[in-house]
């Protein structure tokens, strides 16, 4: 089983993009900034990267604080992953206290197992291209393809707020969430 610990990376991205630091991700929650030379292949601004083999995945996220956001990468051969390399990129989301409130009012039926985790696909509804976090509570995930016509922006829900996929929601993976007093883990079908 993976554990999630403190010396996860901040981001992994590729040697020819910019390395964001916590400070500019959250200068990012103006989600009309100029995001050139951000990656659309993989999602920005996740606390821990987590890779795992393809196949089932288990995930000890213990250590994950409300607010944060681990992202668990692992290899598919699914084509609706042609966008991001062939990698599913899955989030889980700690909800802060103001999410937590806003999802009882908001989440869909039968898609999350504990109000206080968000467990979502970072696969844009729009074109299939990765979905980044922001730093925003109110609208935490946004497609990294910030073009004129794309630009998707989602809610603490999945839900789209604006851009292209406005309207539709963010996937979920088929997932488990085990929650005791001492451990979180997620299990990834």
């Amino acid at each position: 089983m993976q554990q999630l610990t403190r010396r996860h990376v901040m981001a992994t991205l590729s040697s020819t993009t910019v390395l964001l630091c916590p400070a500019v991700l959250n200068a990012q929650t103006d989600l009309s900034i100029n995001w050139e030379g951000v990656p659309d292949d993989r999602p920005i601004g996740e606390d821990r990267l987590i890779n795992v083999a393809a196949g089932p995945a288990e995930v000890d996220v213990t250590d994950l604080q409300p607010g944060e956001v681990a992202v668990i990468a692992r290899p598919t051969e699914d084509p609706e992953y042609s966008n991001t390399g062939m990698v599913q990129y899955v989030a889980i989301h700690h909800r802060t206290e103001a999410q937590i409130a806003f999802g009882a009012a908001n989440d869909r039926e039968g898609t999350v197992q504990d109000p206080a985790y968000f467990v979502v696909n970072l696969l844009c509804s729009h074109r299939g291209k990765a979905i980044g976090l922001t730093g925003n509570a109110e609208a935490p995930f946004a497609c990294t393809d910030r073009g004129s016509r794309h630009s998707s922006v989602y809610d603490a829900t999945g839900f789209g707020v604006s851009g292209a996929s406005e309207d539709e929601y963010l996937s979920i993976p088929e997932y488990t969430l085990q929650v005791s007093d001492t451990q979180v883990v997620l299990q990834l079908a």
